[in-house]
Formats: C-alpha cells, structure tokens, sequence
C-alpha cells in the first residue's frame, strides 16, 4: 500500500529524534502539522510541530531548538527559501549544538506560482551541506545520516526532496528517537561573533566543507553498473528512478551522490575515468557539474542547451535526451524537435483578470496599482511595483491627492505578498493615516492566518470579494468604513 508523504515525513522525524517541526504556510502545512501531531501523541514522543507565518520566523523558532541541543527541523518550499536568508547564513557561520535540518520541499511539475528558485543551488551559495532524498522510504535512514553530520559537524544540513521520487510502501516502524533536554552553552565568541570572529568562523567553514565532503562513505551514493565502458550517467537522486529504468535496458552505468554539496568528489572523477563518455542529469542549475573540475569537457546542464532544455520530471523528454547521447547524434537538434511543454495558463485568462477589465471599462475607471508575484503577472493593471510595494505606494498616492479631485486608485497584491512585506506597509499607512483599498487574491493556506490578523486590527476592514458576482463592481466602489480596506479573492488553481 503506498502512503503519503507528509506521512513517511514525519514518521522519519520522530524516528531521528526531532522534537520541534516548524512549518512554513503552504498547501500541506496543516496536513502536516495534524499528522506530525498525531503521530508524537500517538507514540508519546514530545514533537512540537508549528504552522509558521514566514519562512524567516519559522527558521529562527527551529535554530533556537538546536541552540539548546535538541533536535529540530524547518519545512518549506524550496521556491520560498530566500525568504529565510538572513537568518540561515547567519546560521552556517555560527553552527549549531543540536541536529538542525532544513528540508526544502520541491513540487514537480513546479506550482503555477513557484518563483524558479533552486533551493540546491542556494544551499551551495550559503556553504550549506545539501542531501538529496530518491525515495520517500529511504527518508529515516537519510534523515539519520543528515543529523549525524549536522551534529558531527555542528552546521544546518540540507534535505531536499522532490515529489516526483517514488512514494514508499507504507510499511510504519513506530520507532522513536532520543529525546533531549535542552542545554544552552554559553560562548559569545561564537553566537555573537564580531566581524573579527566572523573571519575566523569563514575559515572554519571552509575547512569544514572539505571534511564533510571526505567523510561521505559508501552509503552516500547509489550505483548501477552497466554491460561495458561505453557510457557512464551521473545523476542526482531525485532523478535516479527514470534514469536507471533506462540505463537498464541500454547497459549504462549509473552513479548517484545523495550529498550534492560539497560533492564528494574523489568517487566521481574515478566514476569518470572508467568510462568513454559521461554525462550528468540534474534538475534546474548545474549544481554538481559546477564543482566537477573538469566540468567543461562532460555534457551536461553547465554545458549543453539541450540537456537545459530537458524537462526532467517527463520520462519522455529524459529518453530521447539519452538516446541521442547514446547514439552519438547531434542532441542539441533532438532537443529543438521536441522543445519541453510549459504550462500555457496565466493570470490573463483568470475571473480577477475579467473583473480588472470590467473596472477600466466603467465610467470613472481606477488605477491600477499591483505588486509584482507569480500570482498577480499577467493581469490587466496600469502599474506594476515591487514585491510588497503596492500598499505604499496607494499611501503615498492617498496623501499626494488628498483634496483633489482624482481617479480612483485600487491596489493588487497576494497574500504571501502581504505576510512577508505587506504589513510593514500597511502599519505605516495606518499610522500615517492614509486611506488604501486593496485586492488580495489569497492562497488557500494562507485564508486562517490573514482573517486572524486583519480581523484584529481595528483599522482595517477585510471583505471578501467574488469577481464573477452581479455586485463585485458596486462593492469596490462602496464608501470605506474603516481606513484600511482589503478585499480578498481566492486564489484560481492554476492561475
């Protein structure tokens, strides 16, 4: 029987001992949070598992577990990462005392709104150990590797997972992990490094990076061997299923690392030599052939358009990628023939984008004023601003026109928009007392939190808006109430 991965997710982190999960707002925030619960109450195992409003608080909540020694671990998107920035590179200088896992969610294909952010590729830019699962029932063995070298190593590992590996067969251990008492050490020299410490923390990451990378035994990789020396694949784990499938019906041999940074290196370049041609499969940026020293002379995504172009999570684009460097033909044509299917829904075709074009058409139409997101690119508005900047800008409009007579002004924002940037804005519209209305078009994970919030300001009114309804015109236009005015609109899957 298959299982859901929320399931075999947190099963792995009870297993491992992890005593704290925050969870950044997503789809299966709250699925997770229910399952992580249940499966601690269940094994009366002291997990805490929170629903977090940014990605950045709910990295600061986990790190201060591991401060005290305890095990913990911080769930997101991997698209919503860089939210998280300050305090995670902060974090790879100073280390940790207790396991910290940082594991990067990836949903393939990518969602309508995903910013393209590769969260492998960000965990190489911040120094920060990065593992990847192949399978979701290989996740407590590879949880139990990661936070061995996250307390070896007293540093925040990466686990990524991406959702097109295989689920697992849901067969359930309930076994838990050791549970931990927290024991804060103080050290200033380390948890408030000055810019001279900091010099000194750099050079231990470094030395750090090159330890973690020749500590990477045999359980770090998966390997097929093939019917000759003709031809050699590496690939990462994530793409390892599709992979295999076709190396065994072609005779290739296939290799791949589980740690993607710092690639254990020595493996590899042995790997490399032992065949007449290899290449390398990943998905979005080349992160291992970026750190392969002879990474110009082997095809792959740093040097081939056509191995860029592949969608990786179709079966069928990733043959005929192999089969041409099989045959030795000319890839970068095979590619071209058969260019990579992209989503073609966008904001254009959405209710919302229908309803903005009625308000242009009234007789005293708005301006449109929208910040610039996945979830708002493409809709019909006069003005696009910076991610968070619209609130701003309708206060500052609010003021510059104040006694005169002008158009109508209406702002565009999402609610991750808002949560992340919107709320700064709009305190100091409320404190400046600008008057603002708004649209919000809100995801499904974030309705609870943003009702709660606006809810409780007495300055703002929250109206939820149906851009399909007869009286959606009428209620924009309505005299405000209150001097802060949001209406929110459901998010269109997909957008």
């Amino acid at each position: 029987m298959e299982t859901d991965w929320c399931q075999q997710l947190t099963e792995g982190l009870v297993e491992n001992g992890c005593q704290y999960l925050s969870i950044a707002l997503m789809e299966s925030a709250q699925e997770v949070q229910k399952k992580a619960s249940a499966i601690a109450d269940r094994l009366k195992f002291p997990l805490l598992a929170e629903q977090t409003t940014s990605e950045k608080i709910g990295y600061e909540i986990a790190l201060t577990y591991s401060y005290g020694k305890k095990r913990s671990a911080f769930l997101t998107h991997g698209f919503s990462l860089p939210v998280a920035m300050d305090p995670l590179m902060s974090s790879i200088y100073t280390g940790v005392a207790g396991g910290f896992l940082v594991i990067t969610l990836d949903t393939t294909p990518p969602l309508p709104y995903s910013s393209g952010c590769d969260p492998v590729s960000l965990g190489m830019f911040a120094k920060m150990a990065v593992l990847e699962a192949s399978g979701f029932d290989e996740l407590p063995a590879l949880m139990k590797s990661a936070y061995a070298l996250s307390e070896k190593f007293e540093t925040p590992v990466m686990l990524h997972i991406d959702t097109k590996i295989p689920k697992g067969s849901g067969s359930v251990t309930w076994k838990t992990g050791k549970r931990r008492r927290t024991d804060f050490e103080k050290n200033p020299a380390r948890w408030a490094a000055t810019p001279r410490f900091r010099f000194l923390l750099h050079q231990k990451l470094n030395r750090r990076l090159r330890e973690i990378a020749e500590s990477a035994g045999k359980e770090m990789f998966q390997k097929l061997d093939g019917n000759g020396e003709d031809l050699g694949i590496i690939c990462n784990p994530a793409n390892l299923r599709g992979v295999q499938a076709w190396a065994r019906k072609n005779g290739a041999a296939v290799l791949s690392p589980r740690m993607l940074y710092p690639l254990p290196l020595k493996p590899l370049e042995q790997f490399i030599r032992t065949y007449k041609k290899t290449v390398i499969i990943e998905d979005r940026f080349p992160t291992m052939q970026f750190q392969l020293p002879e990474r110009k002379k082997i095809p792959g995504r740093w040097t081939s358009e056509a191995f860029r172009e592949v969608a990786s999570w179709d079966r069928d684009q990733l043959n005929r990628l192999l089969e041409g460097v099989k045959s030795g033909k000319d890839i970068q044509a095979e590619a071209a023939a058969s260019p990579p299917q992209r989503d073609k829904e966008s904001a254009k075709a959405s209710a919302l984008a229908a309803f903005l074009n009625k308000l242009r058409a009234s007789s005293r139409p708005p301006l449109l004023i929208a910040d610039k997101t996945p979830l708002t690119t493409g809709l019909p508005v006069d003005h696009f601003v910076s991610r968070g900047g619209a609130i701003s800008v309708l206060a500052g409009h609010a003021h510059a026109t104040e006694g005169e007579e002008t158009q109508p002004v209406l702002g565009i924002t999402d609610s991750s928009a808002f949560l992340h940037y919107g709320i700064q804005a709009m305190t100091n519209a409320i404190y400046n007392t600008a008057s603002v209305k708004c649209l919000m078009v809100t995801r499904p994970e974030h309705e609870n939190v943003i009702r709660a919030f606006l809810d409780a300001m007495n300055h703002v009114q929250v109206i939820p808006l149906n851009p399909q309804a007869k009286n959606a015109r009428q209620k924009v236009f309505r005299e405000q109430t209150r001097p802060i005015t949001f209406f929110t609109v459901p998010m269109e899957v997909p957008v």
